[in-house]
């Protein structure tokens, strides 16, 4: 349900607009507020209770002077920058138009009269204020999937998100040791928790790098796709490759990243720290795109493909690079592999499956 926020010191107009909105959008939650202060504290709430107001609709003329609503507009979009903010006044003259866009107005009515007409025109710019809304939300989530250089490609053709059936390339790592490491440090949260954000923004950047789309994090795992935007060639053996160039990367700067956090944690605990990332790579088939809801965005490849990707990579041991037989084929042109045994244990795929190890240089 859109949360619309009225704020007016005249009671009279206040209600008028309320019911006018009211009665022609039945599904719109209005809020309504008399004073600056009652307003922000009504933004403030619902981004508290993560129930956020969508649109704001302040007068400009407040009882707290004749830029209350400009105020209100600052304040607001402090607060949620994602905010729509539309002003209202019959003092024209009071009303800089240039500055009230610049703080980041949506739209402007200028109104010498109250009535049905400005009621009208406030009602139609609050309708495409919240279709704006709803577009920047999307953008804001596609953002972190993509590559910014990838992401310009998107916005030329959004028809490129699109669930389809695509031959892509699929990669998971996560922290061999995580569980004992969190425990050791379970009275010194924020230690876990930098080095996580510090580990994500290390993948984020080695999948990023190398043309992959990141997916998901899922606890101290991190997934990515390769050859969904920018599929190299038909069969695949470019994104084959470029997953494993990711995941070398990702070992190397997961290196790093230990040897920097090591150095803290040993200020704080005793216990000998051993972890480092595994990896599973494959290739197949799926069904990948925006299966998004009302509810949740999400950007993810769908199908077998993905459970029997997670579990070669639970088999990968520390700093061990595990891929199928369709990965292997594809990039056995640039990499040495060498043999690691078989699955035959995988969700929805009937069979025994060969993997194989990436020789490291």
């Amino acid at each position: 349900m859109n949360r619309i926020l009225i704020i007016d010191d005249e009671v009279e107009n206040l209600e008028a607009l309320k019911r006018a909105l009211g009665d022609e959008n039945p599904n719109w939650d209005i809020s309504t507020a008399k004073t600056e202060t009652e307003g922000i504290s009504i933004v403030e709430d619902g981004i508290r209770k993560r129930n956020p107001i969508d649109v704001v609709l302040t007068d400009l003329v407040l009882e707290s002077g004749e830029i209350g609503g400009m105020n209100v507009l600052q304040k607001a979009r402090k607060l949620d920058p994602n905010i729509m903010t539309i002003l209202f006044t019959a003092k024209e003259k009071s009303l800089d138009r240039y500055a009230a866009f610049d703080y980041g107005a949506f739209d402007v009515v200028e109104k010498n009269i109250r009535g049905t007409a400005a009621h009208r025109e406030i009602n139609i710019k609050t309708r495409a204020a919240l279709r704006y809304r709803e577009w920047s939300k999307q953008i804001n989530f596609l953002q972190r999937y993509f590559d910014p250089k990838v992401f310009g490609t998107i916005q030329r053709d959004p028809s490129l998100l699109a669930i389809s059936r695509k031959t892509v390339t699929i990669a998971f790592w996560d922290i061999r040791g995580f569980s004992l490491l969190c425990e050791s440090l379970k009275a010194h949260p924020i230690l876990i928790s930098g080095f996580l954000m510090e580990y994500f923004e290390t993948g984020a950047k080695a999948i990023f790098a190398n043309g992959g789309v990141l997916d998901k994090f899922i606890g101290d795992a991190i997934m990515a796709l390769f050859g969904v935007i920018n599929h190299k060639d038909d069969k695949g053996e470019l994104d084959a490759i470029s997953a494993i160039k990711t995941a070398i990367d990702m070992i190397k700067g997961f290196d790093l990243l230990f040897e920097k956090w090591l150095e803290e944690w040993n200020l704080y605990i005793p216990d000998k720290i051993d972890i480092g990332i595994g990896c599973g790579i494959h290739t197949g088939e799926v069904l990948v795109g925006n299966v998004g809801t009302d509810f949740r965005d999400q950007f993810t490849a769908l199908g077998p493909p993905v459970n029997f990707a997670s579990r070669i990579a639970s088999r990968a041991k520390s700093g061990e690079i595990l891929v199928s037989q369709p990965t292997k084929s594809r990039a056995k042109a640039s990499f040495n592999f060498s043999e690691a045994g078989a699955i035959s244990d995988i969700k929805n795929i009937p069979g025994t499956f060969q993997i194989f190890r990436v020789m490291l240089p």
